[in-house]
């Protein structure tokens, strides 16, 4: 009888003890409950609305695309209107059915009530229009102006010329180029292997 006593009284024990330890573990697992997606967001993408891989917009008007951006990745800050793009490709589409094309290492795109109004291409920046190929480290394109500017030394190549300079204005749409500074031009003839420099 004894020896059942002391199996009871230790079973009490045991039964209090694990009871305790369970009421322990709910409290602390309670204390540390898990926040809302929207909290850990904030933690993991600091200012960040939306965070998109294969990135693609594009803007169409009477049935024709008017502009097309892809990027591998895209990071979409709502409070300032901006995208952070990385590997990016801006295509235009002019109405006479040429293209023009920027990429870039990344970029930062400008929204105005949903619509692209400017962005900055920066690393490795090539612009390809009507078969001349710019090279440069930087562009900018103003849409108000339909204006892509590069401030940095720039190398413009062409069928029959290159042409190497500091700073460049591009008008998209009638497609001129004005270089600012430090021109230098290299004239190549049609089997390209004399060419001129001047």
């Amino acid at each position: 009888m004894r020896r059942t006593r002391l199996r009871a009284a230790l079973l009490i024990v045991v039964a209090a003890a694990i009871a305790g330890i369970g009421w322990q573990v709910s409290r602390g697992v309670y204390s540390q409950k898990v926040r809302t997606v929207k909290d850990l967001g904030r933690d993991f993408l600091p200012k960040v609305a939306q965070h998109i891989r294969n990135f693609r917009r594009v803007k169409v008007e009477h049935g024709r695309a008017v502009w097309e951006i892809t990027a591998q990745d895209a990071q979409y800050y709502e409070k300032h209107d901006q995208v952070v793009v990385h590997e990016p490709l801006v295509t235009f589409y002019m109405k006479d059915g040429r293209r023009a094309t920027v990429a870039g290492t990344e970029g930062r795109l400008t929204l105005k009530e949903h619509e692209l109004s400017a962005f900055t291409l920066s690393g490795a920046v090539k612009v390809d229009l009507n078969g001349l190929e710019l090279t440069t480290d930087q562009a900018v394109y103003d849409r108000e102006h339909d204006l892509i500017t590069a401030p940095g030394p720039i190398v413009l190549r062409g069928d029959t010329l290159d042409v190497y300079g500091t700073g460049l204005e591009i008008r998209v749409t009638p497609q001129q180029f004005h270089v600012l500074s430090n021109v230098r031009t290299v004239l190549k003839n049609n089997n390209k292997s004399n060419a001129k420099a001047s």
